[in-house]
């Protein structure tokens, strides 16, 4: 039986880490919103809050954790199968990234950030086991509903009502709000954590219904995708599936977006429609978010054929490659420039002005993570992350520059 050890970096695949990449661009862009806590809030009338409002909703918004999500399923689909094809344990080494998945989440809630994804990323990947001897069609057919079903069924307001009096009172979620803002607000660092804590709670609360269910199902297409290796040799064995990803994406994501746009402007009236109409509208969002993420995988999978194009790309591949890192440190920045501990910044930048933070953020994340890798093999949170799932120490000192890396 031979040693399992992590994929030793040259046998990376480029085009997932450019997708990770550019997953992680776009989640910044729209985390940014929720750092200056301007949730649901409208654009003022200036010209370049209400475009980038618009850019937003039709290209950015759960487009990005839509495409992180899938990629962290194909990634556990990918580590299920070495595990399998090294005769190792599967169960016991997947946990134990589950759960180290799921301490970093709760450290990174409780230090820095309440909004932090991967705790219940550790959590919906539990759901993975049970379709791991299942067929890809039955992988399919089980995605698609998660992905559809929970978030039908829950926007009915009664079972709205009804899956979040299981833990608290509708009322208890508006107080669970005040209170984080006030903390926000607040000169000290001190006792954030449990403010941090308990509104992380509050917010699952009230959406676990449909958000484990809506995470699990995407999961379960990254997992169909790592099991038929699409991405083998960076996708060049399946340049058709990308094509028609791109077509077909490109075509539903467009006539998705436009019914988007006539329902936020009001040319197609939400009320009128009735109850039927509007769940309707919900399999039309759930649809244009598969959509325009196929597309946009499609996409970077072909232009990545390109040597011009995969140059450009393959600036963002470095923060792809060390994804928590990326993610982690964004917290850290970005509740320093609007949390009352740090520059007080909060619900001060409007939309567009948050795109561009978010562009200079990343910016300056893209020359940090190349310089760190061409020194270093992993991210120190990816080395502190494989120490925990393979109980040894891995060498952290790249020997050489890596490729596309200072060689």
């Amino acid at each position: 039986m031979s040693e399992l050890v992590p994929v030793p970096p040259r046998e990376r695949m480029v085009t997932l880490d450019v997708l990770r990449g550019f997953a992680l661009c776009g989640v910044l862009i729209v985390n940014m919103v929720v750092y200056n806590w301007r949730i649901g809030a409208p654009p003022d009338d200036a010209l370049p809050n209400q475009i980038a409002h618009w850019f937003l909703i039709i290209f950015v918004l759960s487009k990005a954790q839509t495409l992180l999500t899938i990629l962290f399923g194909l990634g556990f689909a990918m580590q299920l199968m070495r595990a399998e094809e090294r005769g190792e344990p599967v169960t016991g080494l997947y946990l134990r990234r589950l759960a180290a998945l799921m301490v970093f989440g709760l450290l990174h809630i409780t230090l820095l950030w309440w909004g932090d994804v991967t705790w219940s990323y550790a959590v919906a990947g539990l759901g993975l086991l049970p379709f791991v001897r299942v067929s890809n069609r039955a992988r399919v057919i089980w995605a698609l509903g998660f992905v559809f079903v929970p978030s039908v069924v829950t926007s009915i307001p009664a079972v709205s009502s009804a899956t979040i009096r299981v833990f608290m009172e509708p009322a208890e979620y508006g107080a669970g709000m005040a209170r984080m803002v006030r903390a926000i607000h607040g000169p000290s660092h001190a006792g954030l954590w449990w403010e941090h804590l308990r509104f992380a709670l509050v917010f699952m609360a009230a959406v676990y219904a449909s958000y484990f269910p809506w995470v699990l199902g995407r999961f379960l297409l990254g997992y169909v995708a790592g099991r038929l290796r699409w991405f083998a040799d960076d996708g060049a064995g399946h340049l058709p599936v990308f094509r028609r990803l791109a077509s077909w994406g490109g075509a539903i994501a467009a006539v998705t977006a436009a019914i988007t746009v006539m329902t936020k402007v009001g040319w197609i009236p939400l009320p009128a429609l009735g109850l039927g109409g509007q769940l309707g509208m919900v399999v039309v969002h759930e649809a244009g978010l598969l959509a325009t993420t196929s597309f946009y995988v499609g996409l970077v999978v072909l232009l990545l054929q390109r040597p011009r194009w995969r140059r450009v790309l393959a600036v963002v591949a470095p923060m792809g490659r060390m994804p928590l890192t990326t993610y982690f440190t964004q917290s850290l920045v970005c509740t320093f420039l609007f949390y009352g501990w740090g520059l007080g910044w909060i619900d001060q930048v409007g939309v567009a002005a948050g795109i561009a933070l978010s562009l200079v953020i990343l910016s300056v994340q893209v020359v940090l993570s190349q310089l760190w890798l061409r020194w270093f093999r992993f991210g120190p949170f990816e080395w502190l992350w494989r120490a925990a799932v393979y109980w040894k120490v891995p060498p952290m000192r790249a020997r050489a520059p890596l490729p596309g890396h200072g060689s």
